[in-house]
């Protein structure tokens, strides 16, 4: 009897210390990302598959919280997304094509509530950890709490407290990774950056989203 209130006093010892951990790294990762209203940066972003690399996509990321952000690729092929709230306008402009679809707030996605800093909504649906930290690094993991999550893994490297990397794979083992660099915290964004007008001889498509 002894041995068995032993081994429950160490399970939730254990269970406790567990607990803790996690919402000391969802705390810490919800500190790292509070940190700014706005955040512009450079982005490279690959993937791999099957030991494969695809050709880099490169260009800027202008971020305004809660919800807004204009994604602009400009290598290999021109690309524009802004969400401005209400829709998220995606322009080829090769293609001479707008695509746009309703913002749902409640289906975000996981890259977009991280940089966004919704971390409660993320620990909703993800495990938080903390892998690696040094006076100036950071690297958190989120794993789903859900088999029907996109992604099976996602990891947020951080450096002197901005982040650097973010690194998402899905089930099918694709890791898509996202580098930023000349990050800048709480830059002068004006709302008409969040704005998107259709161009002229464009085609527009109209998502419903249902």
């Amino acid at each position: 009897m002894k041995q068995l209130v032993k081994a429950l006093a160490l399970g939730c010892a254990c269970l406790l210390s567990t607990l803790s951990q996690a919402t000391d790294a969802a705390d810490g990762l919800q500190r790292l990302l509070q940190g700014y209203r706005t955040f512009s940066a450079d982005f490279e972003q690959y993937s791999v598959s099957d030991g494969q690399r695809t050709e880099a996509t490169r260009g800027t990321l202008e971020l305004r919280k809660p919800s807004l952000f204009r994604w602009t690729s400009e290598e290999p092929f021109p690309q524009v997304i802004v969400n401005d709230g209400t829709y998220l306008w995606i322009y080829d402009p090769d293609l001479l094509q707008v695509t746009r679809k309703p913002f749902d707030r409640n289906n975000n996605s996981a890259p977009a509530l991280i940089l966004n800093g919704q971390i409660d909504r993320l620990d909703d649906d993800f495990d938080i950890s903390l892998v690696h930290e040094s006076d100036s690094e950071a690297l958190y993991e989120l794993l789903p709490k859900s088999e029907q999550s996109a992604f099976t893994r996602i990891r947020l490297f951080f450096q002197q407290q901005q982040v650097s990397e973010l690194m998402l794979q899905d089930s099918l083992g694709q890791r898509t990774t996202i580098r930023f660099f000349n990050q800048r915290q709480n830059p002068e964004l004006p709302m008409e950056r969040f704005r998107f007008e259709v161009p002229e001889d464009v085609d527009l498509i109209i998502d419903p989203g249902v």
